[in-house]
């Protein structure tokens, strides 16, 4: 997927599948490409939803760290369908 295909999903509780057969969900974030505009714009910082709770925790107490180790970088590029989850 490319970025606008990908926008009506970003920041949003997803389910997708990548191009090598593995469905994850979980929130996905632009963030990474915020803070280094050297970045591809199809990089996107991933939050399994398994760690969704824990990294909420720790955005309220600004542990920055603990958010770091929660969250790894996904590549949209690697999208072959993407759905919204009812939260």
């Amino acid at each position: 997927m490319t970025h606008e295909e990908f926008l009506p999903y970003h920041n949003h509780h997803v389910r997708f599948k990548l191009s090598d057969g593995r469905e994850l969900s979980g929130v996905l974030s632009d963030t990474l490409r915020q803070l280094d505009k050297k970045i591809s714009d199809t990089a996107y910082e991933f939050i399994p939803t398994i760690n969704m709770i824990e990294w909420k925790q720790a955005e309220q107490k600004g542990d920055k760290e603990k958010m770091k180790s929660l969250a790894v970088m996904m590549n949209i590029s690697n999208i072959v369908w993407v759905e919204h989850l009812k939260n």
